[in-house]
This record gives C-alpha cells, structure tokens and sequence, in this order.
C-alpha cells in the first residue's frame, strides 16, 4: 500500500464494558487509537448487468488502512462524522501489510 493512497485520518472505537451507578453493566465504544491513516471510499451504489445504478438498502463503505492487530467485528471506525461498524476483514494478501474493511453506517 502506497502511502498517497492513505488520505482520511479515522478514529478507532473498542467496545468497553462498565458498571453504572445502580450496578447495571453497559456498553459503550471508546477511542482507542485516535489517529489512523486509511483511505475510506463509500461503496453503497450497486449497478445491475445493464448498468444502471441500484439503491443498495444499507450505506456501505469499504477502509483500507495498514494492518492492524485490534481490528475485529466488534470495532467501530469514526470517519468525518460518521461512526462506521465493521462487518468485514480482510488482511490483504495475508502478510499483515494492510487490511480491507467492510462496514456499514452504525450512527451519524
């Protein structure tokens, strides 16, 4: 991966785990690396065989970034307001060099 290709500065979130007041646990996304360059492309559109562009139901956006051991289905990406929940990884070529990531609009 050529570093111009990296040109959005996201936000990493893990999901952390914490007692409130009335000893309930909850859930909430924390930062946990603040920033990371990757390259983020929204992929929602979908073209059928005749070329005509489909609404795709959910907004779906694909973010390469170098590898990144933390990554897991549980991750969440904050890119320019948007918070991103991961639902795809792929390490690209598999020498944990850099990592493909489908995912889909969690919050905006």
């Amino acid at each position: 991966m050529q570093a111009g290709q990296l040109r959005q500065i996201v936000a990493i979130q893990q999901p952390t785990e914490a007692d409130d007041a009335a000893g309930q646990r909850t859930y909430t996304y924390a930062t946990t690396v603040p920033k990371v360059w990757a390259r983020v492309r929204n992929v929602s559109q979908v073209k059928s065989t005749e070329g005509d562009v489909q609404a795709a139901g959910l907004e779906s956006y694909e973010v390469r970034m170098r590898y990144r051991s933390e990554i897991t289905y549980d991750t969440r990406i904050a890119y320019d307001g948007l918070t991103l929940q991961v639902v795809g990884i792929q390490n690209v070529l598999e020498r944990d060099h850099e990592l493909r990531l489908d995912c889909e609009v969690a919050e905006r």
